[in-house]
């Protein structure tokens, strides 16, 4: 399962996900998801973004 932190640097947040080998998620680029970094479909309501699709190498743990 995917874990993740956010924390601020020079004044500005910076998220770090950590995915297991094979793992796929969908992070948000609306910023408007209540489960940020990971999108929940809030960008449905802002025209011309969706989320960017992310999957670590590795084949996934059985």
């Amino acid at each position: 399962m995917a874990k993740h932190q956010t924390e601020e640097i020079d004044g500005r947040p910076r998220t770090v996900v950590e995915l297991e080998p094979g793992e796929r998620v969908a992070l948000c680029r609306c910023f408007k998801s209540a489960k940020f970094p990971f999108c929940d479909g809030s960008h449905k309501q802002c025209q011309g973004v969706g989320p960017v699709i992310v999957q670590a190498p590795g084949e996934k743990a059985q």
